[in-house]
């Protein structure tokens, strides 16, 4: 009895679980995972930009799992790559340099095993400007535009045959006296102020007083060595792995006196020993614009490799220079070797400063007269620019002077300039609130020879905006607010 009555319990219960399994809804199948992919670029292969107008474009992948995403190569000037960790990445330039670039790109992810694609992006930028990407600066000393271009009979070469291979700019203007306003200027768009005014004479190789700061990009106060904070011309070219090299002839003939034979200048806060020639050293630190920027020369290994002697016509440095150190002769034996901008400084005799020469060394000796010297070396050296690969290929010389202090303390202005803080009390001129009409003269393959531009004018802020248009730079300092440039109206259409 107690068996069949477990039995018949059993089998109540069994049914009950049975018709309870068929009212209960199927489970559903498990989701299969998502199949694993190799990276594919989505993205276009090719992508426009013009210079003076950001450049941002994005690299799109599809893939599972996502891609990390990289650059095989070295980008073009400027351009900065970000991965953004979601299949993507960013090609940006705020300031993009005109040319059409390769860059490649590679997306990896782990599948089964490790999978890598590959693809090469076509990037165009277009510009207006010419495409020139190696500039050569000359500057001589102190004489204005009629003594120079205005005066034929004294400097031929200068007055005569270099405007007819290129484009003389009659109403160029210093922006200051002394000298060394005009060089740091020319490079970095920081005016004049009450200590460089003065070439640093009386204030020695000194900083700024801590804690005067920028306004608008402006260094306050007065001194002659800038803060690191304030950038120069070949800070923005390092930026964009771009090359420059300041060329100084005579520098470490008399590596005691220069106090070094590279990167050559005096201890901070001491004078200056260099103000004046000796007979086989012409060299003068404040003709020298580099070296009044920290951010050049505390970077010690950088600074001794570009800003090194000119050497002479035939590459040879002075006795003690350091292996690597090399000349603007040698330099321009390729365009690879050929820095993107050069700036180069004659010696005190050769740049017309000195009318009775004391020391006896350059290519200048002998011309007869400061211009004499002037033209005579110029009529040296710019041949063996001009016969280069990389000037014949795409270069630009500019010619000018720094002030006009001879024969007259020339103190007018022009495009726009206004006085630096700390300036004397006559302005950025002293006497006055220019550097006054010094003229120039620029050569290129881009430049239509015997063009003269006399309707407009143009200072050292305008050459360092047109330096910096050129090579798709931001403009520093004053070179921000000047009026003119050498866009329009120099080039040839």
């Amino acid at each position: 009895m107690r068996n069949s009555t477990l039995r018949r319990a059993i089998g109540i219960i069994g049914a009950c679980f049975g018709a309870g399994a068929l009212l209960l809804p199927l489970a559903p199948p498990a989701s299969a995972a998502k199949a694993q992919s190799a990276p594919v670029f989505s993205s276009k292969a090719t992508a426009k930009a013009k210079q003076g107008k950001a450049l941002s474009f994005t690299v799109k992948t599809k893939a599972n799992p996502v891609a990390a995403l990289s650059v095989t190569g070295v980008l073009p000037p400027g351009v900065t790559f970000t991965d953004n960790h979601n299949g993507t990445a960013t090609l940006t330039d705020p300031t993009p340099l005109a040319g059409t670039y390769s860059i490649g790109l590679q997306a990896t992810n782990t599948t089964t095993q490790l999978n890598t694609t590959t693809q090469t992006l076509s990037l165009t930028v277009t510009s207006k400007l010419p495409h020139v990407r190696h500039v050569f600066v000359i500057m001589f000393e102190n004489v204005d535009y009629s003594a120079t271009f205005g005066s034929p009979a004294t400097d031929p070469y200068l007055a005569q045959t270099l405007p007819g291979q290129g484009a003389l700019l009659k109403n160029y203007y210093g922006i200051g006296h002394f000298s060394n306003d005009n060089y740091a200027g020319f490079i970095s768009g920081q005016p004049p102020n009450s200590a460089n005014q003065l070439d640093c004479v009386g204030s020695g190789f000194s900083d700024f007083l801590a804690g005067a700061g920028q306004i608008g990009g402006i260094q306050q106060g007065a001194g002659c060595v800038y803060p690191s904070g304030v950038r120069t011309l070949a800070n923005q070219l390092d930026s964009d792995g771009l090359t420059w090299k300041g060329y100084q002839e005579d520098m470490g003939n008399d590596p005691v006196r220069d106090n070094g034979i590279t990167c050559a200048h005096p201890a901070l806060g001491s004078g200056d020993p260099t103000n004046s020639a000796e007979a086989a050293d012409g060299y003068t630190t404040r003709h020298n614009p580099f070296l009044y920027f920290h951010s050049v020369i505390d970077n010690t290994s950088g600074c001794n490799q570009n800003v090194v002697p000119l050497g002479d016509t035939s590459g040879i440095m002075p006795t003690g220079t350091p292996a690597g150190a090399t000349g603007l002769t040698t330099d321009l034996s390729s365009v690879s070797t050929t820095p993107n901008f050069s700036f180069i400084t004659p010696n005190l005799c050769d740049d017309g400063h000195d009318a009775t020469c004391v020391n006896t060394t350059g290519a200048g000796q002998g011309g007869g007269s400061s211009v004499g010297d002037i033209n005579k070396w110029l009529q040296t050296w710019v041949p063996i620019i001009q016969a280069s690969p990389a000037y014949q290929q795409d270069g630009l010389i500019e010619i000018t002077g720094d002030e006009a202090e001879n024969p007259t303390l020339d103190s007018t202005a022009c495009c726009g300039e206004t006085a630096g803080p700390a300036a004397n009390a006559g302005g950025n001129g002293i006497t006055g609130p220019g550097g006054g009409v010094v003229g120039a003269v620029l050569l290129s393959p881009f430049i239509t020879p015997g063009t003269v531009v006399s309707k407009s004018s143009y200072n050292h802020y305008s050459s360092l905006a047109s330096i910096e248009d050129l090579f798709g730079l931001p403009r520093l300092g004053e070179a921000s607010t000047v009026t003119s440039n050498f866009d329009k109206g120099v080039y040839a259409p």
